[in-house]
């Protein structure tokens, strides 16, 4: 026989009470904040799993950021091309013009001279276009210009080969600039944009058609060598682009994923919060009942009144 007794069974009432207060605590926590865990004892595996998904948010958040800085460069750089390609095709026009001998004086050759010059000077503020201060053409330099141009109009390259790399994905790194002698040729070689254009200017000064004709086939290969240039980058765009689709997918995985571990179901948790309401209203009512009881001198309880 179990003997049961007024304190057994007010205490084992109390410790029945402060569960389920316990309990409607926790689940009301839950409610209010939103979140299944509130503290890492509530669920210690699906804490480390929410740790590994934050980090993992965050480095697709990093991939992200970096693919959109790649966009920008390259979306400056495709836009300077444009522009080269479309100046560069006018001062070829200009040399075709120079060459119909039986149109042109020497003054008219020198006003095609002086257009030709002006479309070189824009060439060069071209390829000195910037991205958040950085020319774009100009590799890694610490510098703000990737060419310089004298009084007498030469130009030269003061940038260096440094390559700019961007991380758009897990193993996914890319280059998303051109130097200025893999866009505009080398200093100093035969195809170099602004020493042809330098030719140009001198030979239709002075009225060398032999030259100019040269001069035209060079061009060509120049205009050639930007449009190269601009294809590459191309690619490389496109493949940006497809990285950052992999990272919006992923990135709706992720968060999916650490919502079912992380996030309350608001329904679900209302009916629990009800619920332990109720099962906590009957252990205050069933305490203080047993609270209330006595025990006569037969051993029989009774209710104080």
């Amino acid at each position: 026989m179990i003997r049961v007794t007024v304190g057994s069974s007010s205490y084992a009432a109390l410790s029945g009470l402060q569960a389920n207060a316990s309990r409607l605590a926790a689940l009301q926590a839950q409610l209010s904040s939103g979140d299944q865990i509130t503290k890492p004892s509530d669920d210690p595996a699906g804490t480390v799993r929410a740790l590994q998904l934050r980090g993992d948010v965050k480095q697709n958040s990093q991939y992200a950021s970096s693919a959109s800085d790649a966009i920008a460069w390259m979306s400056t750089s495709d836009t300077a091309y444009s522009q080269v390609v479309t100046i560069a095709q006018q001062a070829r026009t200009l040399v075709v013009q120079g060459l119909n001998t039986g149109a042109n004086t020497g003054t008219s050759n020198d006003a095609i001279a002086a257009q030709v010059d002006g479309l070189k000077s824009s060439l060069v503020s071209l390829a000195n276009s910037n991205y958040n201060g950085r020319p774009v053409f100009g590799g890694t330099t610490a510098g703000t210009s990737a060419y310089t141009m004298d009084a007498s109009g030469n130009v030269t390259y003061v940038g260096d080969d440094g390559a700019v790399m961007r991380t758009v994905g897990a193993q996914n790194t890319v280059q998303v600039n051109q130097t200025g002698p893999n866009v505009f040729g080398t200093d100093g070689s035969s195809t170099n944009l602004f020493s042809v254009l330098s030719d140009i200017s001198a030979n239709l000064r002075s009225g060398d058609s032999t030259s100019l004709s040269a001069d035209l086939a060079k061009m060509d290969t120049a205009i050639g060598q930007v449009s190269s240039a601009q294809a590459t980058e191309g690619a490389t765009y496109q493949r940006v682009q497809v990285a950052q689709t992999v990272q919006s997918n992923n990135n709706l995985t992720l968060k999916s994923q650490l919502s079912s571990i992380q996030d309350i179901d608001l329904a679900d948790m209302a009916v629990k919060v009800t619920t332990a309401q109720t099962t906590y209203q009957a252990s205050l009512q069933t305490t203080a009942s047993i609270q209330q009881l006595t025990v006569n001198s037969d051993g029989t309880w009774a209710a104080v009144v």
